[in-house]
């Protein structure tokens, strides 16, 4: 008797478990509808091959025609990266010409040229720098190329990608006004940030806290100097799909809260890269699951729908076709 006990607890829990299991790894359900006035604007992280390489017009045309059809308003076009010795990579010889012909060929979408920072870096010499935005030399450099991009180039504005950059970091703020003064008035400065600090209980396992994960004071300060901000809802180290839902729902409560009132409209940066890294587990992070813990706050928070502008996909090269129709369906 007392086996047949121990039987059926056993036999009772691994049907819990299974059943937990099950839930924390089911695709996401319908999201629920969102009110029909809801627009959500798109972006996308487009490659370096269109400013490094040359591209017949028909390449081109055909890059526009894409954008235009899923309704894509700005596309993130990588220009180069700040390398150790403050020098730009020289991938961008056809950048001037492409933004020339993409603009002809796609009007309505703004191009903003992205730049890389990376900011912990190994000088040449040896010396290690844990933040490179302290010197103002690399800051001049950074807004210096910044202006060139915009107003020798003709791109419509900067999309600046420094990573990391720990919250309530001087040298980042004093970066952005370096830039401000270097591009024209009604040029676009768009930045990618990191994700926002959890601040309670959103996953299965206690998420940790980083000071490369920023808090909505930081993250409100920064989009005060930018027009457009574009926070990077990927890369967060999740292995569960439910647990990436909720912290999903979280970031975008979070970042809508923190902007309230703001002039710098709001991107969510979702990912549909096929590249599997400990940070970006694939199984967790898709376009699916990310969607689905937007809409979800969408539909439930005024606040996030008259903050959230839209969203952002990285990266586009990697974007399918079942991807595309998945997006066409999001509003």
């Amino acid at each position: 008797m007392i086996r047949k006990y121990k039987s059926a607890i056993l036999i009772a829990l691994g049907a819990i478990v299974l059943l937990w299991v099950i839930g924390q790894f089911s695709p996401p359900p319908i999201p629920p509808d969102l009110p029909e006035d809801y627009q959500a604007l798109r972006a996308v992280w487009l490659g370096v091959t269109w400013a490094m390489d040359s591209h017949a017009d028909d390449d081109i045309q055909a890059l526009a025609a894409n954008l235009q059809a899923h309704h894509v308003r700005y596309v993130f076009a990588y220009i180069s990266y700040l390398k150790p010795d403050d020098t730009f990579n020289p991938t961008f010889a056809q950048a001037a010409a492409f933004a020339n012909r993409f603009r002809a060929a796609a009007p309505g979408i703004m191009l903003l040229g992205w730049l890389g920072i990376p900011t912990q870096i190994t000088t040449p010499d040896g010396h290690y720098l844990e933040n490179r935005l302290e010197s103002e030399e690399t800051r001049e450099t950074i807004a210096a190329f910044s202006g060139r991009i915009v107003k020798e180039w003709g791109f419509d504005g900067i999309h600046l990608d420094a990573e990391p950059v720990r919250t309530d970091d001087p040298a980042f703020i004093e970066t952005l006004q370096g830039i401000r003064e270097e591009i024209p008035a009604q040029s676009m400065l768009s930045i990618a940030i990191p994700a926002l600090q959890v601040t309670h209980t959103v996953t299965t396992l206690p998420y940790p806290r980083s000071p490369y994960h920023w808090t909505p004071e930081y993250f409100r300060l920064a989009a005060s100097y930018s027009d457009q901000i574009v926070i990077m809802a990927y890369d967060s180290g999740l292995f569960l799909p439910a647990d990436y839902r909720n912290w999903m729902v979280h970031q975008v409560e979070m970042a809508a809260a923190a902007l309230d009132g703001s002039e710098s409209h709001l991107l969510i940066g979702v990912p549909v890269s096929e590249e599997w890294t400990p940070s970006h587990q694939t199984h967790t992070e898709y376009l699916a699951n990310a969607l689905y813990g937007i809409q979800t706050t969408l539909a439930r928070s005024t606040v996030a729908r008259r903050n959230i502008a839209g969203i952002a996909m990285y990266p586009y090269w990697e974007i399918d076709e079942g991807e595309w129709q998945l997006l066409d369906q999001f509003p």
